[in-house]
Order: C-alpha cells, then structure tokens, then sequence
C-alpha cells in the first residue's frame, strides 16, 4: 500500500505541475494547509474512480474538475454543507465533499509535513513543510 500511495502521489503531482516543477521550490501559500483524499487503496487504483471537485458546495453544482490526492484545503478546514472548499493546482477555487478528505499523514514518514506552495511556474502544489 505505502509503495501505491507513494507513487499516486508522485503521479498526481506531476500530472500537475510537470516532472522539473515538481522539484521545485515554491513559496508558502499562507491561509490553506494540506490535506490527503480518504480513499481506499481499491479506489486510489481504480482508473475509473474519480473525486469530483463541484464549482459550490452542493451535490447538485457542477463538476469543475477531479482531484489527486494531496488536496489544498482552505484553512481553517471547516465544512460548508458538508463540503471543504479546496484550491486547485491552477489557482481556480472549488469545493470537495468534506468526507472525501483526511488530514495529511505520509505512511513512509509518519514525521514528513506538507506545506501548500506558490510553484515557480505559478501553479499551487505542495512541498516539505
């Protein structure tokens, strides 16, 4: 499982971001912390199975995206409707149902952090924290 998560990690983010940007450093983005999905490994594997970002906290909203699994949360992370409200790797704003997400815990490093960053190509990613 650790060898799964870290890879769809990894994936996610250079999905992203690009393999160079992925290296890279950013600058702290104050106001939001990193969060990780609350999926199975069966769901994580499952290329049919995708966590709907919706564009306002309703199940009726439309769907502005997917998302991977390390999830940028508003901070304080408090639910609107059941909803966190989330920023995507372009900057666009949306919303995640609450029960989708648990707080960020690196099964390889239970001691590794994650801080959201500005990347220097301008995309929101994350890094050490």
């Amino acid at each position: 499982m650790l060898k799964i998560e870290l890879a769809t990690v990894a994936v996610c983010l250079m999905a992203l971001v690009g393999p160079a940007e992925a290296q890279a450093s950013g600058r702290r983005l104050p106001g939001y912390e990193c969060m990780m999905l609350n999926i199975t490994e069966q769901q994580a594997m499952d290329p049919n199975f995708h966590v709907e970002v919706k564009a306002q906290p309703l199940a009726a909203s439309s769907t502005i995206g997917w998302q991977p699994g390390v999830v940028i949360v508003k901070e304080p992370a408090v639910p609107n409707r059941g909803y966190l409200q989330v920023l995507r790797a372009n900057g666009q704003k949306g919303w995640i149902k609450a029960s989708l997400v648990k707080p960020y815990r690196a099964e390889a490093d239970p001691t590794a952090r994650c801080a959201p960053e500005i990347l220097p190509n301008g995309l929101i990613g994350s890094g050490p924290g």
